[in-house]
């Protein structure tokens, strides 16, 4: 069964694999390719690959870079 209320630390790590944030909770881990949205930035990334270690526990890395919308797939915010 689905716990709807479990959710998990993770680490955010970018494509050198240094931390951009740490202990984040989130409730779903993304799958490679998924964009998320950081809100300190305002800015989307890309989820390249995540990592997880199950010898302490459950902790999950997630790797990203900046996405750049070359196709113009998010839309901009008119003011």
């Amino acid at each position: 069964m689905f716990n709807w209320f479990k959710t998990f630390n993770v680490t955010i790590l970018d494509e050198k694999w240094t931390i951009v944030k740490d202990n984040v909770k989130i409730k779903f881990i993304p799958r490679t390719h998924e964009l998320i949205f950081l809100e300190d930035d305002n800015k989307y990334y890309k989820v390249i690959n995540v990592i997880y270690n199950i010898k302490n526990g459950q902790d999950a890395y997630i790797v990203i870079e900046q996405y750049t919308d070359d196709v113009g797939l998010i839309e901009k915010k008119i003011n």
